[in-house]
């Protein structure tokens, strides 16, 4: 380098014992101090000959006379111990390594389970009892179904009770759910209405009860989920929850949640609760990711549940979406599955338990068979993320979803444009 002026460094061609060239380098010992040492001629520690290492240089081996994989072997300080670096095919021919990651990716066991922040499992896969039978329930049960998500406005616990009764569940092998409906959001009211769930479903405690709409309505009043409503002014989400909370001190109830609560309104429980909701239920599916309140609940320890994961009932009259989607269905025809099975993956790939509802079957029994044993690509759910545009198949007109954004970090960009006030800053 003199020729740019530069002085020609003074270690210049000089080997160092630290580097994995050099005869005395550390692939013959456990450490660098042990390299040092031995360059220095005042041997320590394994290198001495009178530890618990590998004895003098002259006799030490080096990871290639070790027994064992790479893996286990005790190697030397800064020797790669993890996988073969990519490219390296290990003797093998590209054809065979590709049949062999051809093999792996057929090998897929996904989690069926997740853990909620009460330390509760709860099956990824549940089955929605709205407008159902008994002899859904009962398909449903025989099929592997072991989460049952009710709800003492469907109309049906009494019908599910039964259907458990007949199929020989053990109960301890069953997560179920049910919910506080708008008319019973009084805290002298809590308690009884989750009783009448119990005595309909025929079981001892719940493991989930959730708060199904944050909205509370006056008890017998002239209420109708798809019209007007009459507002319940005299309690609070927080009135509320108290109320919960009590059910979790008498037992009746393993964790609470809340289902169809905005991020800024599960925030505002976490605030003042004693107990924390583990659970908030709502629609998520491609047309409707919600991915700010799914990602920051988590964050916060409240697990997000999609229900409609199908893309809605068609219920009010809005058709579904989502099954007969082109999208979906070139997607499924890809991966040999059907649309409901990749619809449902799409939410279970990204860690959402869903509750898919059928009273067939057939249907019934398709959502769940195979459903850990095979994945989406990047690619394929990449096109599917695409396709969220905030459509919500399940909008009744008396509840105000609020703005989306509302809640977890605030962006600078709602500050800048005059939307929100922005933060105090501290003295």
């Amino acid at each position: 380098m003199s020729h740019d002026g530069c002085k020609e460094v003074e270690w210049k061609g000089k080997a160092f014992p630290y580097l994995i060239h050099h005869p005395n380098a550390f692939l013959k010992t456990e450490n660098y101090g042990s390299a040092r040492a031995a360059a220095q001629g005042h041997g320590h520690g394994h290198s001495s000959g009178h530890g618990h290492g590998y004895g003098s240089h002259s006799s030490a081996p080096t990871p290639s006379q070790q027994g064992g994989s790479d893996v286990h072997a005790p190697a030397g300080t800064g020797t790669w111990n993890g996988a073969a670096p990519r490219g390296y095919l290990g003797g093998k021919s590209p054809e065979q390594v590709a049949a062999q990651k051809a093999a792996a990716a057929q090998a897929v066991q996904e989690p069926e389970f997740v853990r909620l922040s009460n330390g509760a499992k709860m099956p990824m896969v549940g089955y929605g009892t709205f407008k159902v039978d008994e002899a859904a329930v009962k398909a449903a049960l025989a099929a592997g179904y072991r989460h049952l998500d009710c709800a003492a406005v469907y109309g049906t616990e009494a019908v599910v009770g039964a259907a458990i009764k007949a199929s020989g569940v053990p109960r301890d092998q069953l997560f179920i759910t049910s919910k506080l409906w708008n008319e019973e959001h009084r805290p002298e009211r809590v308690r009884a209405a989750c009783e009448k769930s119990l005595a309909d479903l025929g079981c001892g405690h719940l493991d989930l009860y959730l708060v199904h709409w944050p909205d509370a309505w006056v008890p017998g009043g002239k209420n109708d989920f798809g019209g007007s409503v009459e507002v319940d002014a005299t309690v609070s989400l927080l009135d509320t929850w108290r109320a919960m909370e009590g059910l979790v001190d008498a037992g009746l109830v393993k964790a609470i949640g809340v289902s169809n609560f905005s991020l800024a309104q599960v925030e505002a429980v976490l605030a003042g609760a004693r107990v924390k909701p583990v659970v908030n239920q709502v629609e998520l599916h491609p047309l409707l990711a919600q991915r700010k309140l799914t990602g920051v609940c988590f964050r916060k320890g409240v697990q997000c549940v999609g229900y409609s994961p199908l893309g809605g009932l068609g219920a009010g009259g809005v058709p579904n979406p989502l099954l007969g989607h082109e999208v979906v269905g070139r997607i499924a025809a890809q991966c040999g599955r059907s649309p409901a099975q990749v619809l449902l993956k799409w939410n279970m790939q990204r860690g959402v338990p869903v509750i898919p509802r059928s009273a067939t079957p057939a249907n019934i029994a398709a959502n769940i068979e195979g459903a850990f044993t095979w994945k989406l690509t990047n690619e394929q759910k990449a096109v599917l993320d695409a396709l969220d545009c905030g459509l919500r198949t399940i909008s009744p007109a008396w509840h105000d979803w609020g703005n989306i954004e509302d809640g977890g970090v605030l962006k600078p960009t709602r500050v800048i444009a005059g939307e929100v006030a922005p933060p105090p800053t501290a003295a």
